[in-house]
């Protein structure tokens, strides 16, 4: 049988995600202790873990979800967080305004960035550019491309 656990207690992390131990009277018990659960994305993630339990890991849908995090990238974040902290792509389009002096970044992955003021990258974009987003430490999002020094500031528009 299976009782819910932090996975912190289980591996010595800091982290507290769920996974089962062997011992709870049954299945439905492990879901019933779920549902217990005040935060959403907490109880979300036990019902996972307890289903994960009981029918194996579906690999097809842990990389839906894996895709479904890429493409929240950048985004306002959902009730369930974001695991991504750095994404590498490849530039598709440059948009420069020299009327208004933006300049949009879009993506091979679909995703447009604006640049900011920020940032002391004096290197310019080009299509088929590899680059790397990542959030900083303020909070919002930053831009750089890999082997040369400096970054820019990027805001996700689509």
């Amino acid at each position: 049988m299976y009782r819910l656990l932090p996975v912190a207690l289980l591996f010595g992390g800091s982290a507290v995600s769920y996974a089962f131990a062997q011992d709870a009277s049954s299945p439905a018990e492990s879901l019933q202790e779920c549902r217990e659960i005040d935060g959403g994305a907490e109880r979300l993630e036990c019902y996972d873990s307890a289903l994960d339990a009981i029918y194996g890991i579906d690999e097809k849908i842990e990389t839906k979800r894996a895709d479904y995090r890429r493409k929240r990238f950048g985004l306002a974040s959902d009730e369930q967080g974001m695991e991504i902290t750095e994404l590498t792509a490849t530039v598709a389009r440059v948009d420069e305004d020299l009327r208004t002096r933006s300049t949009i970044v879009e993506l091979e992955n679909g995703q447009a960035w604006q640049l900011t003021s920020t940032g002391g990258l004096r290197a310019r974009f080009v299509p088929g550019l590899a680059v790397v987003i990542s959030e900083s430490g303020t909070g919002g999002y930053r831009i750089r491309i890999p082997g040369k020094t400096g970054f820019k500031g990027v805001n996700r528009i689509r």
